[in-house]
């Protein structure tokens, strides 16, 4: 059904790079037989377009298509020089020219950086979406221009609907204010605090901002709007498990599994909105063809918003992911790990912060301490300091419980989909907690080798190595506490002892006494 869809279509995609647009790219020409994919790419110094093309194809996200389809990538994928901050996207006549056919546009090009600047973060998520919307009306055969956005792009809303909410500020005037010279950047960081009330950073403001465009376009293009939640590893495609990037979740999982974080300050309800790769995949191809097929027979009022959240769907907390983890950590362990593998989920921030007091900086010291004495460089304070204010740029995900209707359309695509290379089977088997079990462990595995690139056949001997720092911690632990039992214990206690031997005579003057 969506392969009939794509089938000899051009296809242009901005973000080919990102995480979403390397996994659409990999199931279109895996699943499809699309006649070409453009990918808008940025000239970087040193490197040609064909290279970075070269450099992506690389990646291991490919691996499957390549082994099945060798010369797929080559062939169909066609680099197009440009950047999102440029007037038309920067795009040559003669790659317009090249363009001429292509009838969907996927918009993904985005800064994801929680603590981006807000001029930088309007340029790139509001401008150079504005940008695509402009050179889209330059497409004389489009059908579909699906921006991709995100579930958090509402974040003062305790339930989200599949729907376009009126914009805090105006789009025209934020991208006009950070666009203008005369205004410095010290006096962006101040409007910065005035302007995003409500928002927890500037990516989800100009997330925002770039939702209200969008629908102001649509009363001139074929426009849609998808909300992915937090995406990460693939439940099935193309690898069980296969993790997008070392960011956001991923990052959390990947610290705890090498021993370098310790705590979260979490509570033990909360729900993280997760949504597979694989799945984020699907569904957003599913939507282009839906968004494609109804704009062509009845052109609606309203821009559609598909929204891709769990909430519904799976019935696990992230605490509950974090302890299913746990299980696995030891049984699968990193070979270059710090510490012993583990992590403390607690909502009380005492408690928080004395592990990673003692679990985390303390032994981060003492190493970087080591590596300094030995000549080396330290860095494990800062990576510390980085863990640090990455759980404290996630505190408003990770303290706030946001609800949804679940996964826009979800029974039509399980119905429509089923026994096709795009079934969503997954929604309904989300909901047993053995299937998540079973997600957890492939998401493990996965991390290991293309993350931390450790090879499966080390596991034995990590193991081993796992088991000796535990060994070393038990017998730390019992040092400090004969220790401490002998500075201050003892020395308290050592005059409370009782004369044990009752003898007759004693007892007989115990008694006489007592009368």
């Amino acid at each position: 059904m969506i392969a009939e869809y794509f089938n000899d279509r051009d296809i242009f995609l901005t973000g080919g790079s990102g995480i979403v647009g390397k996994a659409v790219i990999e199931k279109l020409l895996r699943s499809c037989n699309v006649r070409k994919i453009f990918v808008l790419l940025r000239p970087k110094k040193n490197f040609t377009i064909a290279q970075r093309l070269d450099t992506i194809m690389k990646e291991k996200i490919f691996r499957r298509l390549v082994s099945e389809k060798p010369n797929e990538f080559h062939d169909k994928v066609v680099p197009i020089p440009g950047d999102v901050e440029l007037p038309l996207l920067g795009i040559k006549p003669e790659h317009a020219q090249l363009m001429a056919n292509v009838s969907i546009v996927i918009h993904s090009a985005a800064t994801v950086r929680f603590d981006e600047s807000l001029r930088d973060a309007i340029r790139l998520n509001v401008g150079g979406t504005l940008e695509n919307l402009k050179f889209s009306e330059t497409l004389k055969n489009l059908e579909v221009f699906m921006h991709v956005s995100t579930f958090f792009s509402n974040p003062y809303l305790e339930y989200v609907e599949a729907k376009v909410y009126e914009s805090a500020m105006d789009w025209r005037f934020c991208l006009d204010l950070c666009r203008r010279e005369d205004i410095t950047d010290d006096m962006i960081d101040v409007l910065t605090r005035k302007l995003i009330v409500g928002f927890p950073n500037t990516y989800c403001f100009t997330k925002n901002l770039a939702e209200s465009m969008v629908n102001y376009y649509g009363q001139k293009l074929p426009v849609a709007i998808f909300r992915p939640s937090i995406v990460v590893q693939a439940v099935e495609e193309p690898e069980p498990g296969f993790p997008p990037s070392l960011t956001g979740a991923m990052a959390v999982f990947v610290a705890a599994s090498v021993g370098i974080m310790k705590a979260i300050p979490m509570p033990r309800d909360q729900f993280l909105d997760l949504s597979p790769q694989d799945i984020t995949v699907k569904t957003l191809l599913y939507y282009i063809m839906k968004t494609g097929t109804e704009h062509a027979t009845n052109e609606s009022a309203d821009v559609p918003v598909f929204n891709l959240s769990v909430y519904g769907h799976s019935p696990i907390n992230f605490p509950e992911y974090i302890e299913m983890a746990d299980e696995f950590w030891n049984s699968i362990p990193v070979e270059k790990g710090f510490l012993a593998p583990g992590v403390t989920v607690t909502e009380n921030i005492y408690r928080y912060m004395f592990v990673v007091i003692f679990k985390q900086i303390l032994p981060a010291f003492f190493l970087d301490l080591l590596l300094k004495i030995s000549g080396q460089k330290p860095v494990m304070m800062k990576i510390q300091r980085k863990i640090f204010n990455a759980l404290k740029i996630m505190r408003p995900f990770v303290a706030n419980n946001y609800r949804s209707s679940g996964v826009s359309y979800a029974k039509d695509m399980i119905k429509e989909l089923n026994g096709t290379d795009f079934n969503v089977d997954v929604f309904v088997i989300m909901k047993s907690t053995y299937a998540h079990i079973g997600y957890t462990r492939d998401m493990i595995c996965k991390c290991r080798e293309i993350l931390l690139k450790e090879d499966p056949s080390t596991i034995p001997r990590s193991r081993l190595i796992v088991k000796g720092k535990i060994l070393l911690y038990r017998a730390f632990q019992i040092f400090v506490a004969y220790k401490i039992y002998c500075r201050w214990i003892y020395p308290m206690t050592k005059e409370w002892h009782l004369d044990l031997d009752w003898n007759v005579n004693n007892s007989t003057t115990i008694n006489e006494s007592f009368l």
